[in-house]
């Protein structure tokens, strides 16, 4: 059995990995489409790195693929329905960064709340007065999503002195979840008319797709910041463009290597108060090496189960039970 990593894991896990299969290292492959896929016939498992898009025409090329897997957490660059159909496996290490999130949502709310998105002044350029930072004790914190990250977020926030609402439209107002961590429930427009910082975590679903548009975002309290870790596609981008310029929203930290972000003509081009981080988040020392060794089990035993599948001869024509 084949595996290909396009993404380095923990010394150790690719040592323990190399002892039982084919293990090739070949992370320039992400950036080679060409060769990636010329690659693929015999690999029975890879390791992705967040930016390459796993979809129908990537799998067309891969007849003998089991497994794909990627450290970092995320629906981004993942056709799941293309992978379901080929029997494929997609394994993702999220409870490995959740803390790594969370301490990611933390620090940029402080920085945002106590220097907003800081930019190198030109030569010549003169001082611009300064707005003084808040503290975040005794401030309001809106999460606006309960994933895993927000839950620990949420008590870093309680032992810091904030008061913490929320807002998620899958955890009904009277779920124990909220009251365990101390988050008082609220609709979205009454979160944003009293929060001073938003933190968004929440995980999209096409149905929310432009959620936060300009009736929503019209409800924000005037001079708030925010932080993200969640798909764009959550925002009307035009809406959130005007929010940033007219000062509803003072500072945004994104976390996203969605490319649309960037491109010439994006509605959030330009714009000074607004900072991209390239998936910074999940991404530490401590959650490498918890999620590399995540995947080696889960990649050693959905290989395990791919070679019986692959050596079960039935006695009849019917194909063999897909993984799951």
């Amino acid at each position: 059995m084949e595996i290909l990593l396009l993404e380095d894991l923990a010394p150790d896990a690719s040592q323990w990995l190399a002892a039982r299969y084919r293990v090739d290292y070949r992370p320039e492959l992400a950036h080679d489409r060409a060769a990636l896929q010329a690659a693929l016939y015999k690999v029975n498992a890879i390791v992705a790195p967040p930016s390459l898009k796993i979809n129908s025409q990537l799998l067309d090329y891969a007849p003998r693929l089991y497994v794909v897997a990627r450290i970092h957490d995320g629906t981004e660059n993942i056709d799941f329905e293309a992978c379901q159909k080929r029997h494929v496996r997609v394994i993702q290490a999220s409870s490995a960064t959740v803390r790594a999130s969370a301490e990611y949502l933390l620090s940029t709310l402080l920085q945002l709340a106590r220097q907003g998105v800081r930019r190198r002044r030109e030569p010549n350029e003169p001082p611009q007065p300064r707005r003084p930072g808040r503290e975040v004790n005794d401030s309001v914190v809106g999460l606006l999503g309960m994933s895993p990250p927000a839950h620990m977020l949420a008590t870093m926030l309680v032992a810091l002195g904030a008061r913490v609402v929320g807002y998620d439209p899958a955890v009904h107002r009277s779920a124990d979840l909220w009251r365990r961590l101390g988050v008082q429930p609220m609709g979205l427009n009454e979160m944003l008319e009293v929060a001073d910082g938003v933190s968004l975590q929440m995980n999209y679903a096409s149905r929310y797709r432009g959620l936060l548009n300009d009736r929503v975002l019209a409800s924000c309290k005037r001079g708030q910041s925010w932080t993200s870790i969640s798909r764009p596609a959550l925002f009307d981008l035009p809406a959130l463009a005007e929010a940033l310029k007219d000062g509803r929203i003072y500072a945004f930290m994104m976390d996203s290597e969605d490319e649309r972000l960037h491109e010439p003509d994006s509605p959030l081009a330009g714009l000074p108060n607004l900072r991209i981080t390239p998936r910074l988040a999940p991404f530490t020392q401590e959650s490498m090496l918890r999620g590399s060794w995540f995947l080696a089990d889960r990649i050693h035993e959905a290989l395990a189960v791919g070679e019986m599948l692959a050596t079960h001869k039935p006695d009849d024509d019917s194909a063999p039970m897909p993984l799951t």
